[in-house]
């Protein structure tokens, strides 16, 4: 489970990995008001800058789903490595840097062309992930060899 709002939140938007969907829950009532159907096992979940796309970790389909939060409706997928589990949003709202858990990589791809830029190697089942406040670094944590990777966002190497 991950869950995003915006920082002036109405809305919580939760992955939920068991059915496939992603609940959007009203702070103030404290209910589900909405129901989205997505890719196999959705985990990691984050907004654009401006909220007009949703980015979700479809980590079963080994794809990021990038969704139109108005409508529900899945815009298009974004390419990744296997089983991608988290992800972070690089400050130029442009580069999403992907933690594969099945193949020990660090994705980067562009969301504006959706092509990848670059696979970081990393260590065994990356899944954390932050970045800088200034986008210089990137950080992937492996939960099975309990490291850090800090990778240069202008190299792509760690």
């Amino acid at each position: 489970m991950a869950a995003a709002a915006p920082t002036t939140a109405a809305e919580i938007w939760v992955t939920n990995e068991k059915d496939d969907t992603i609940s959007v829950i009203d702070v103030d009532r404290l209910e589900v008001v909405r129901t989205i159907e997505v890719g196999e096992r959705p985990r990691g979940i984050t907004f654009s800058k401006d909220f007009k796309r949703l980015y979700v970790c479809a980590s079963d389909s080994d794809t990021v789903q990038v969704i139109d939060p108005e409508t529900g409706r899945v815009l298009h997928n974004l390419p990744s490595g296997e089983d991608p589990e988290q992800f972070v949003l690089h400050p130029d709202d442009r580069h999403l840097y992907i933690a594969n858990e099945d193949d020990a990589i660090t994705t980067v791809v562009d969301v504006e062309t959706r092509e990848v830029v670059a696979q970081v190697d990393v260590g065994i089942e990356p899944e954390g992930m932050a970045v800088s406040p200034d986008g210089k670094t990137v950080i992937t944590t492996s939960e099975t060899t309990n490291m850090a990777h800090w990778i240069d966002t202008e190299t792509h190497t760690l």
